[in-house]
């Protein structure tokens, strides 16, 4: 069930962030891809980060959203646009620098800031998503 509610998850941010940020952006210029990036970002960290839908092993940090979303962008230009893979390398590299460096500085805030931390003090076998309960 964890691999199912992680795969939704990815789905679910890499569609909204190639469905809605380029229209917004066409639509209302460089305000628009600001405002998109705050709201599907924000929306789509709370649905699989907080609320927990992509699972991450308790004290690991993976580039999921990054992942996601990089992927995402190679089929959506493959399908949409007919483009060679080689032509997505650039989205590709970004989305994972950014999700790289999004990681790291997850880390540490996590590191200087332990109440971040939801699970302190909660074994790791009592650690579920809260979608799962």
């Amino acid at each position: 069930m964890r691999l199912l509610a992680t795969v939704v998850g990815g789905a679910v941010c890499g569609a909204l962030v190639f469905g809605v940020w380029p229209e917004m952006w066409k639509s209302y210029g460089i305000m628009g891809g600001w405002l998109a990036a705050t709201i599907v970002i924000g929306i789509c960290w709370y649905m699989n980060h907080w609320v927990g839908m992509i699972w991450n092993e308790p004290g690991r940090i993976w580039v999921d959203q990054g992942w996601a979303v990089s992927s995402s962008g190679i089929v959506w230009a493959v399908v949409r646009f007919h483009s060679e893979f080689a032509q997505c390398l650039p989205t590709l590299i970004c989305c994972l620098i950014g999700g790289g460096l999004a990681g790291v500085l997850a880390a540490k805030v996590k590191k200087h800031h332990p109440s971040f931390n939801r699970n302190a003090g909660v074994p790791a076998e009592s650690r579920e998503p809260v979608c799962m309960k």
